[in-house]
């Protein structure tokens, strides 16, 4: 009886969960959109994977972890929102999702233990081996989710080609897909419990990956090795050195654990092989230094913002785990310390986390301090302070700060308060559409075109073609997808077609060229490159005639590239 009252509560929650996620996916209405996602997706996935604890133990641990997230949860509506009732929940849902769900999963073996032996004292062998079970079932549903739905979406392909579209349009509806695929995850992790073949799999699996450290060891080394050549200006350069360098933390922490398991023996025999997987774990702490300059750097420019908060959790909780292990390499305890660096490195992000869902490391409360700071200092003038993003991303304490700042007799008065006054202005709906389709308040477009630089130094441009600008850019919304703040956008005055009077709007990668005649303003090319904004009036800038004229084939313009 209690196995058939389980499997239909893995039914119930998962039907609910899939309802519940689409009705939040499509959500039209305010209110919609306070749904809790973290306890949405986190409860039924927690349930299904602890369901053979079935029972009041298991109930318990249910309970405790409802009011954690709704504990969390609360708060974040509580930070985010603001005197005037407007507040913006979705981008934080989906980053505290993030940070939640990993701390969760990895959380869960441990109560999975003490549910079993009623005692925290627990072998970490046995904490090992569960969050590995865990992990397996998660892979096994993704490939049966795989495998349903490319089986279901041929089928619905057929059944197109016979003339039943109604078909391919009912599956793919969000209130029967999303439900459809929590069922079938729900359903294969629990079947999938019931089979004593999962654990040899997972066993299986691990010896695989973990014949992957040497390979990757081997491959640190040599990176490590060429970068006193290369020097890092070539890392900075891709624009991804923080991403390359914790994708190079996460591989070597979760092959070392594949490699030595609990800790209780070497899988490579080999004393080379073990020496060189041994000495990449020494290549972490450098990794995370590197991670922590990389980020530094741009928290040193623009200051802390949300986003560069939750990269530095990312940054340090990593770290964390990889001075752990350099750390018993070098202490001569590697690797039978695995255990106590794994369970000390939970618990560390374990505080992390639930830290920052309080006031001690909110991310909107350091953003907004800091950025306050910064402008008391004269780090940032006032003209350039973003005061939208302090109003409508931060919360209570960006709109806390905003009216501190307004009220401080010591800083630029007028400057400030012009801005505060206009932030406050902006329109929530004209917000929103900057958040849904890319299009900046009229304000922000306005300060934008005003701080923009303009070649020749001492051109203006004319209230005519500023107003144009601001009215159709949203119609240029591809060009200014990426233009939010002052310094993201300048001017060329200089003529391109004869006859025509030309103004070039340039961004950092594209550049569109308008003519004007009078009122009549209209696009008439673009081109494309990497274009210093910043320097542009110090530029030398020429127009030259092209090389070869233009191709026309059956009334289609072929432009003819030099080769020299």
């Amino acid at each position: 009886m209690n196995e058939q009252r389980r499997f239909a509560w893995v039914i119930v929650s998962a039907l609910l969960q899939g309802i519940l996620l689409a009705v939040y996916a499509l959500a039209r209405y305010e209110f919609v959109s306070y749904m809790p996602v973290s306890l949405i997706v986190l409860l039924p996935f927690t349930f299904w994977l602890t369901q053979e604890h079935w029972g009041r133990r298991l109930n318990n641990f249910m309970i405790g972890l409802t009011i954690v997230l709704l504990i969390f949860y609360l708060y974040r509506l509580w930070s985010l929102n603001t005197p005037d009732g407007i507040f913006y929940l979705e981008n934080s849902q989906r980053s505290d999702l993030v940070r939640i769900s990993i701390a969760v999963f990895l959380l869960i073996p441990f109560f999975q233990c003490r549910i079993v032996s009623w005692s925290w004292r627990m072998p970490y062998s046995d904490i090992f081996f569960q969050l590995c079970r865990n992990l397996f079932l998660l892979f096994q549903a993704s490939i049966v989710i795989a495998v349903f739905w490319g089986m279901l979406i041929t089928a619905g392909l057929l059944f197109d080609i016979v003339g039943l579209e109604i078909v391919p349009f009912v599956i793919l509806n969000p209130f029967v897909a999303v439900p459809l695929t929590s069922l079938i995850i729900a359903i294969s992790i629990s079947v999938a419990i019931r089979h004593p073949g999962i654990d040899s799999l997972g066993r299986w699996l691990l010896s695989v990956l973990a014949w992957l450290l040497p390979f990757f060891s081997f491959m640190s080394l040599i990176f490590m090795a060429c970068l006193p050549f290369s020097g890092l200006k070539m890392l900075w350069n891709t624009g991804q050195a923080s991403t390359l360098m914790l994708l190079l933390q996460f591989g070597t922490i979760i092959l070392a654990n594949a490699a030595w398991l609990d800790g209780s023996k070497n899988t490579f025999t080999n004393k080379y092989i073990n020496f060189a997987a041994e000495i990449s774990l020494l290549c972490l702490p450098v990794y995370f230094g590197m991670c922590i300059y990389s980020v530094g750097l741009r928290i040193e420019q623009y200051g802390l913002s949300v986003d560069r908060i939750q990269a530095m959790f990312l940054v340090v909780v990593t770290g964390v785990w990889g001075m752990g292990y350099a750390g018993a390499v070098l202490l001569r305890v590697w690797p039978s310390a695995i255990g106590k660096v794994n369970i000390a490195s939970v618990l560390i992000m374990a505080v992390i986390v639930a830290a920052m869902n309080s006031p001690l490391l909110d991310p909107y409360k350091l953003a907004a301090l800091n950025q306050a700071e910064r402008l008391s200092t004269g780090e940032i003038e006032p003209e350039s302070f973003d005061y939208i993003y302090a109003r409508f991303n931060l919360g209570r304490y960006g709109n806390a700060m905003l009216k501190k700042l307004e009220q401080d007799e010591n800083l630029y008065k007028g400057e400030i308060k012009r801005g505060i006054t206009s932030a406050m202005s902006v329109d929530p709906k004209e917000y929103r559409n900057y958040l849904e389709y890319g299009v900046p308040p009229i304000m922000r477009r306005t300060r934008i075109i005003d701080a923009a630089e303009i070649y020749p130094e001492g051109m203006i441009l004319s209230d005519t073609f500023k107003k144009y600008f601001l009215e159709h850019w949203s119609e240029n919304l591809k060009f200014l997808k990426n233009v939010s703040r002052p310094g993201d956008l300048a001017f060329i005055l200089a003529d391109f077609e004869i006859e025509k009077n030309n103004i070039t709007a340039l961004t950092e990668n594209t550049g569109i060229i308008f003519s004007v005649s009078g009122d009549v303003i209209e696009r008439r090319g673009e081109f494309s490159g990497v274009f210093d904004l910043k320097n542009i009036i110090s530029l030398d800038i020429n127009i030259i005639e092209p090389t070869f004229k233009d191709l026309k084939i059956n009334g289609e313009n072929i432009r003819i590239t030099p080769l020299d």
